[in-house]
């Protein structure tokens, strides 16, 4: 039975199972070039409309949107909305059990105003994280987010496509992205054989799943070769693989800033057999990498 009241009392969400409390699996922070009122109000539009596409009956009557609390649940589904004492941070969290299991998912989106930046935040956390087969991906809304505001990373667009980097004042412009201090999502580099166009995965795809959480770059094999020597020994590119830059690199990181990631599917393969699966480890790895960086920036907690 749904409960219609603007007001909930917290014990309506739904709580972990014993199995253990729930653990960050995704979780990306983007800037906004933009910091006014309307631009901020879309972002809640838009995490609305995914609220509305996944579970309508969460969503309340237009008129209550913009009370300061709203608490509803409809079974084992529980949706809150907070606005801050000063109006300056938004955020919307839903909690759902898993068909069939006992786990519970929760996305949590904040839309904060900084004074300088809108600033959007995405987090997906789940309990039993260990005990069950699970497909790790980013919410749509981080997606939607994406296409529909002009988002910001260190001062590179955040988008949905690759970047192809094929001359030489191109690559120092990527390179100076991988370096930025600013940057927050992970830089995905791959490039090909001379002879040939095939990257290992397919740009596009890997591009569309993991905007918002990551950038892919797509580079020419004679710019590929450059690399080294300006980013470090370690850090060069190999046809049909994918080098993983993290935030916070630089020419000493270890190898950990800058995996290169291969597909582990043998060699013997047939090409039709799961073309997928290289996409579905890079995706994974990125989310990882993104709470990963999310945790050291945030520093120890007690």
């Amino acid at each position: 039975m749904l409960q219609t009241q603007a007001h909930l009392q917290s014990a309506a969400v739904p709580t972990p199972p014993p199995s253990g409390p729930l653990q960050t699996v995704v979780h990306a922070t983007l800037a906004s070039g933009e910091n006014a009122a309307r631009n901020r109000r879309r972002a809640q539009q838009l995490a609305w409309e995914w609220v509305g596409a996944k579970w309508p009956r969460l969503v309340p009557l237009a008129r209550d949107m913009a009370q300061h609390q709203i608490e509803r649940t409809m079974h084992d589904h529980a949706l809150r909305v907070t606005t801050s004492r000063d109006g300056r941070t938004w955020t919307l969290t839903v909690m759902h059990s898993e068909k069939r299991s006992q786990r519970i998912w929760s996305t949590r989106a904040t839309i904060t105003d900084t004074g300088q930046d809108d600033l959007l935040d995405v987090q997906t956390s789940c309990s039993d994280v260990h005990h069950a087969p699970m497909v790790v991906a980013p919410p749509k809304l981080l997606g939607a987010w994406v296409d529909q505001l002009a988002l910001d990373d260190g001062g590179f667009p955040v988008q949905g496509e690759a970047r192809y980097v094929s001359e030489s004042a191109h690559l120092e412009g990527l390179c100076a992205h991988v370096l930025s201090e600013r940057r927050n999502l992970p830089i995905i580099a791959l490039t090909h054989k001379a002879q040939s166009r095939h990257f290992g995965v397919d740009p596009g795809g890997l591009a569309l799943a993991v905007r918002g959480l990551a950038h892919v770059a797509c580079l020419s094999p004679e710019v590929a070769a450059a690399v080294p020597a300006l980013l470090g020994p370690g850090s060069g590119l190999v046809h049909g693989t994918a080098r993983i830059f993290a935030p916070g690199f630089h020419a000493r990181s270890q190898n950990e800033r800058h995996p290169l990631l291969r597909d582990k599917r043998p060699a013997d393969a047939e090409p039709g057999v799961d073309p997928g699966a290289f996409r579905r480890l890079l995706v994974r790895h990125v989310c990882a990498m993104g709470v990963k960086t999310f945790a050291e920036r945030r520093g120890p907690t007690h």
